[in-house]
């Protein structure tokens, strides 16, 4: 056994379900969906109060675990053990040598499935965890698509919906609602519905799909560069009117503006802004470098340092002071409209 690509999983649950799984990685909807397909490929839905068991891993023993996995399926001829968050990566020589029995002795009518949700392991120990799940059973790594293969996935979820994005449509609605895939098939699935035609438009994303944080602040901050200030502060305005959490805008405008940051730097040393994703975790979200690059076109890098600052100082003031943060984040913001300005 080893560890497994998508299209080996994908042929492994459809021909041989069952044996040991371990998944991991950022990517929380597929492990679920992959989770999920195994556990209707091994438990017959008539019997499964006696053949699927879930364990949370910080609240059972691996002997716990070895009593269910080494019992005879009942009224059926598999049956699925699910074992969610247990820490591989505490485990000492005695934890080991209990997972390697627990393994060696799990029959071949039982899909045994760790899987993390709540957190992800790390160390040594987890390193020496994965070598032994590669032994004995199928590891996956779940991790976060490219925006290239979030497009695909986006324009053929519309297709089996009899719909088509607009050229560029797909790239825009991720910047609209994020990288999440669970995120973006739910709105996805909600624009098809909405779309008069069989073409998904840029307007038809804009009337059903709700913008992130990230995205309301990146509009502001276009707004800002372009110097229109009164937009912006509407915007600011509307923030504050919808009850978004006064740090969390914050965090976004820091977000966005460390974007153009690391975009400008990339233009300015003669690569292209998504150059940057090369240095950062922007896997799935490379269009934030390409959106930073169009929107900090008109700043040079000294003003893009000092709202860097700006944005700096006001952190430091939201946390350190009974200042009213609304009003921290309103004179940010004129702040910010001044450097921009320079």
């Amino acid at each position: 056994m080893s560890a497994l690509n998508e299209s080996a999983l994908k042929e492994k649950i459809k021909n041989e379900p069952l044996g040991i799984y371990l998944f991991y990685g950022e990517e929380g909807y597929l492990k679920k969906n992959y989770v999920d397909k195994i556990v209707s490929k091994t438990v017959d839905e008539d019997f499964a109060d006696f053949n699927f068991h879930t364990f949370d891993g910080k609240e059972s023993t691996l002997s716990e675990i070895y009593e269910s996995v080494v019992a005879v399926p009942m009224m059926a001829e598999t049956k699925c053990i699910l074992v969610k968050d247990y820490p591989l990566d505490t485990l000492d020589d005695n934890g080991f040598e209990q997972l390697e029995i627990l393994f060696k002795d799990t029959p071949e009518d039982c899909a045994l499935v760790f899987t993390f949700v709540a957190y992800e392991p790390k160390g040594a120990k987890w390193t020496k965890a994965i070598k032994l799940f590669d032994a004995f059973g199928s590891t996956v790594k779940c991790e976060k698509k490219t925006q290239n293969d979030l497009v695909r996935m986006l324009e053929s979820g519309a297709k089996k919906r009899s719909k088509m994005f607009a050229k560029g449509a797909a790239a825009y609605l991720i910047t609209c609602v994020g990288a999440d895939l669970n995120t973006l098939l739910n709105e996805t699935e909600k624009v098809c519905a909405y779309a008069s035609g069989e073409e998904i438009t840029f307007s038809d994303i804009d009337a059903v799909c709700v913008k992130s944080l990230d995205a309301k602040v990146f509009d502001m901050i276009r707004d800002l560069t372009a110097g229109r200030f009164d937009s912006s502060f509407k915007k600011l305005s509307l923030l504050f009117e919808q009850r978004e959490d006064e740090f969390q805008i914050l965090g976004a405008l820091v977000a966005n503006y460390s974007d153009i940051y690391r975009a400008k730097a990339a233009v300015k040393s003669g690569s292209r802004a998504e150059k940057a994703a090369e240095f950062y975790n922007y896997k799935g979200k490379e269009f934030r470098l390409s959106n930073a690059a169009k929107s900090s076109s008109s700043l040079s890098f000294e003003a893009i340092s000092e709202c860097i600052e700006i944005l700096a100082d006001a952190d430091m003031t939201m946390k350190s002071s009974a200042f009213d943060k609304r009003l921290v984040l309103e004179q940010t913001l004129v702040k910010l409209a001044r450097a921009n300005g320079k």
